[in-house]
């Protein structure tokens, strides 16, 4: 799990073959586009399941759980952008912080075929940049940047027919998943799910792996401990507190789950970001 990264960009290209799936859980304090240039691929974003192929392009807000199968035939490629949130202060100076808020929600934009060559003589571009060719190389990376958020912006705000649906062949895992996301402080157990939807529990259970890449629990845990870190980092609770007010009903349990997925403890978090 990708916890950190040393700079304010990255930018590189990945190939996954066949069925490959991410292990665990992912998510980040920085933001991420990946554009697909091969393959097909099913995408689960804190609750919503996308389907996207060759040409799509994909935002991961910071902090949001987020997990990728390539599920499509042949080799997958794909070129993954991961910078913070002050490359984007200066646009948010030109065009207006609601505007650049929104271009950065969670989502899948489908760029038009006579666009992509644009698009991806962009990500050509920062990709050359990344290693710093010299001392204008971060002004590169920069400008560029502005350009691609520019045109994803003008995407979402004028073009018609680019933002993709959520998976409408899963609806009812889709529906699963946005209750969870929704009601996580809640006591909630797969039976109980299952019971609710009118499934059996060991359908639920499958299915909702099969579809999401998530298993229920891991899920579950996921979306109370997202909740949690917003909670230790923007308040002044105490852990036991907001282990409880998040749905754990052990803070032993608690603190054993976040040091699995945040990789130190409730403490330690608090404290590292400083920003209570």
């Amino acid at each position: 799990m990708i916890q950190d990264m040393t700079k304010d960009f990255d930018i590189k290209k990945i190939k996954r073959e066949t069925s490959f799936s991410m292990n665990k859980s992912h998510s980040h304090p920085f933001h991420e586009i990946f554009y697909l240039s091969s393959g097909e691929c099913t995408s689960f974003i804190n609750h919503n399941i996308y389907k996207f192929n060759k040409g799509d392009l994909v935002i991961v807000p910071a902090g949001e759980i987020h997990k990728t199968n390539y599920n499509g035939p042949g080799v997958h490629e794909r070129i993954v952008i991961s910078f913070r949130e002050d490359i984007t202060n200066w646009i948010k100076s030109v065009v207006g912080k609601d505007l650049v808020d929104e271009c950065m929600t969670a989502g899948v934009i489908s760029i038009p075929e006579k666009r992509r060559d644009y698009v991806e003589s962009i990500l050509n571009k920062l990709l050359f940049e990344k290693n710093g060719q010299d001392a204008l190389s971060p002004g590169f990376v920069r400008v560029g940047m502005v350009e691609l958020i520019l045109f994803i912006i003008r995407c979402r705000k004028y073009e018609e027919n680019v933002i993709k649906e959520i998976d409408v062949d899963n609806q009812m895992m889709q529906e699963i998943a946005t209750y969870i996301y929704e009601n996580y402080e809640k006591k909630i157990t797969l039976d109980e799910m299952a019971k609710k939807f009118n499934l059996s529990r060991s359908y639920l259970s499958k299915k909702f792996k099969t579809t999401t890449g998530f298993g229920f629990k891991e899920y579950l845990v996921n979306v109370r401990i997202k909740n949690a870190s917003r909670l230790l980092l923007e308040t002044n609770k105490s852990i036991t507190d907001i282990a409880f007010e998040c749905g754990f009903n052990d803070s032993n349990y608690f603190g054993d789950a976040f040091r699995h997925i945040k990789g130190m403890s409730p403490n330690k978090y608090r404290k590292s970001n400083e920003t209570v």
